[in-house]
C-alpha cells in the first residue's frame, strides 16, 4: 500500500515571503494515473517515399515552403484501446523524431475507469461522477492506510483503500484551451487523451521543419509540441547518448540531469560523469541491503550526487546573476550558503553512492562551456520559477517524504537535514520572484506565463510517473519510488504551489 507520511505546511513559504494571512489551496486539474495501454497492434509501419525537391531533407533547411518530411520507413503511433487500430496523426521517423503529420479525432477521449469498487467515498467511484467538463474519467490517485493522504495526514486507523479523483480528457484540438492540441491516448502517447501546450499543431505550421513532439524530465509519454528549427540541440533520444531530447527554452535539446536544479551551459543542462574517487565521500553510513537491491541504490545515490554536484555550478552562476541585477545583499548571502549547502549534498550522496558501489564514487570534470549568467531580469524569473519555486520545491517535500519513509533512524535524520536545506532553497527562489515582481520591474505577465509552464510541465510528470510500476522494497531505503513521488507532487502542486504562485502573481 501507498501512503504519505510526511505533513505538508504552506506556513513556512508564507512566512518566508512576509504574508501574514495564506491563500487556500486551488483545486487543479489532474492527470490520470490508471494502467497504462498495452495493446499489442498499437503501432504500424508504413512506407514513404523521399521527399521532393520542395521538401528538405535536415532541419536546415529553407524556412518557407513544405515542411520536412522523412524520408525511408515511417511509424505511425496508433490510438489505445481502439479496434481494429486508428492513427493517432503522430509518426515516428527512422531516426526516432516523432511528429504530429494530421489532426485526428481521439476515439476515446475518456478513459476508461481504473477506481475499484471498494475505492474511497471521498473521491470518484465511476466515470458517471465527472460530469464537471466533458470527457471525465475517474482514475485510481493513491493507495493509502488508514484514511486518504490529504494536506494533514492524520492516520486514523481505519480500514485501506484507494482514492480516486476525476480526470478530463479531449476529443479534438477544439476542446483545448488556445495554445494546445488534442494528444490522443496510446502506447508511446500517454494513458488517456489530454490537453498539451503546443506551438503548432500540425507539420503545415512549420514550414521546412516539423512539428516535433515531446515527453519532459521525470516523465514518459508526451506532453508538449513545438516547431524543429535549426538551433535544436537533437532530433530524439537517439542524438542523446539514450537521454531524453526535451523541449526547454523554445527549443529541443538533450536532457542529461535528473529531476532538481539543473547546471544549465549552452541552453543545456550538464553533469560531470561519475569516476572512481574517494575524496567527495562524507563520513555517513547507509543499511545494509540485499545485492540487487544495492546495485539500484548505487544507481539512484550516483545520479543524485551528480546532480547535486551541478547545482553546486548553478547556484554560483545564479549569485553572479543576482549581482548582475543589483539583488539586495540578503538573497546573495543566502545563494551564496545555498551553494555550500549543495557541495554537502553532494558529498553525502556520492558516500552513499559508494557504500553502495563497495569503492569510491565522485565527480570527474564538470564542463562548463559557456555558462549563461545573462542580467536579464525576466529570463532569470522565468528559470527560477522552474527549477526553485516549482523543482526544488517538490524536491523538498520528496525528501521530507523519504526521510518519513526511512527505516533507518540516521539516514532518515540525514534526509530530514537535506530536506530543510532544499526547503530554505526553494523560499530563497520564490522570495528571489517577490523582489524582482516589485521592486526590479520584471514582467508580472511573463512570470505568470513562465509559472503556467512549469505546473504544466510538473503535471505531466505526475501523470507519468502515476503509470510506472511501484518498488516499495525502495521506500525503506530512504528513496521515493515514482508512485510515491507523484502523490506527493501531486500534494505539493496543489496544495503549495499553485496557491503560493497565485498570491504571488496576484500581490
Amino acid at each position: 500500500m501507498l501512503s504519505l507520511r510526511s505533513r505538508l505546511d504552506l506556513a513556512p513559504l508564507f512566512a518566508a515571503l512576509g504574508w501574514i494571512a495564506a491563500c487556500g489551496p486551488s483545486k487543479g486539474e489532474t492527470e490520470s494515473t490508471g494502467e497504462p495501454t498495452t495493446d499489442p497492434s498499437a503501432s504500424t509501419s508504413v512506407t514513404t517515399a523521399t521527399t521532393s525537391s520542395t521538401a528538405p531533407t535536415s532541419s536546415t533547411g529553407p524556412t518557407t515552403g513544405d515542411p520536412v518530411a522523412c524520408a525511408g520507413e515511417l511509424t505511425e503511433l496508433m490510438q489505445g484501446d481502439v479496434d481494429p487500430p486508428v492513427p493517432s496523426g503522430l509518426v515516428r521517423c527512422d531516426d526516432g523524431v516523432i511528429h504530429r503529420v494530421e489532426k485526428r479525432e481521439c476515439l476515446v477521449p475518456a478513459a476508461p475507469s481504473s477506481c475499484p469498487a471498494d475505492a474511497s467515498p471521498d473521491g470518484c467511484l465511476s466515470n458517471d461522477d465527472c460530469t464537471e467538463k466533458p470527457f471525465g474519467s475517474c482514475q485510481r490517485i493513491v493507495e493509502f492506510g488508514g484514511v486518504a493522504a490529504t494536506d494533514t495526514d492524520t492516520d486514523t486507523g481505519g480500514g485501506s483503500g484507494v482514492l480516486c479523483t476525476c480526470e478530463y480528457g479531449c476529443s479534438t484540438d477544439a476542446d483545448c484551451p488556445e495554445g494546445q492540441i488534442c494528444r490522443c491516448a496510446g502506447p508511446e502517447l500517454g494513458n488517456m487523451a489530454r490537453c498539451i501546450p503546443a506551438g503548432c499543431t500540425v507539420d503545415s505550421d512549420c514550414p521546412g521543419e516539423l512539428c516535433g513532439v515531446a515527453g519532459a524530465v521525470c516523465a514518459d509519454g508526451l506532453i508538449e509540441a513545438l516547431c524543429t528549427s535549426p538551433m535544436d540541440g537533437c532530433d530524439s533520444e537517439t542524438d542523446c547518448n539514450g537521454d531524453m531530447c526535451i523541449i526547454e527554452e523554445g527549443k529541443f535539446t538533450c536532457n542529461t540531469s535528473v529531476c532538481g536544479r539543473p547546471f544549465i551551459v549552452d541552453a543545456a543542462p550538464v553533469t560531470a560523469p561519475a569516476v572512481a574517487r574517494d575524496d567527495w565521500r562524507a563520513l555517513v553510513a547507509a543499511p545494509a541491503a540485499a545485492p540487487a537491491l544495492r546495485a539500484r541504490l548505487r544507481a539512484h545515490w550516483t545520479a543524485i550526487a551528480l546532480a547535486e554536484h551541478a547545482s553546486v555550478a548553478s547556484f554560483a552562476g545564479f549569485v553572479l546573476q543576482l549581482l548582475a541585477v543589483g539583488a539586495p545583499p540578503a538573497l546573495v548571502s543566502d545563494a551564496q550558503r545555498a551553494l555550500a549547502d549543495e557541495v554537502e549534498h553532494a558529498r553525502i550522496a556520492f558516500a552513499l553512492a559508494s557504500l553502495y558501489e563497495g569503492t569510491g564514487v565522485g565527480p570527474g570534470a564538470l564542463p562548463l562551456g559557456a555558462p549563461a549568467i545573462a542580467g536579464d531580469i525576466d529570463a532569470i524569473v522565468a528559470a527560477v520559477i522552474a527549477e526553485a519555486c516549482v523543482a526544488e520545491t517538490l524536491a523538498g517535500l520528496e525528501l521530507r517524504e523519504a526521510a518519513a519513509q526511512a527505516e533507518d533512524p540516521a539516514l532518515a535524520r540525514l534526509l530530514a537535514r537535506i530536506a530543510a536545506d532544499e526547503q530554505r532553497h526553494a523560499e530563497l527562489g520564490w522570495r528571489f520572484v517577490q523582489w524582482a515582481l516589485t521592486d526590479a520591474g520584471a514582467d508580472r505577465r511573463r512570470a505568470e506565463a513562465a509559472f503556467a509552464a512549469a505546473l504544466a510541465s510538473a503535471e505531466a510528470a505526475v501523470q507519468d510517473m502515476s503509470d510506472r510500476p511501484g518498488d516499495p522494497e525502495l521506500r525503506s531505503h530512504g528513496v521515493v519510488d515514482d508512485p510515491l513521488r507523484a502523490a506527493v507532487w501531486r500534494r505539493g502542486l496543489d496544495g503549495l504551489v499553485r496557491p503560493a504562485a497565485a498570491k504571488l502573481c496576484a500581490a
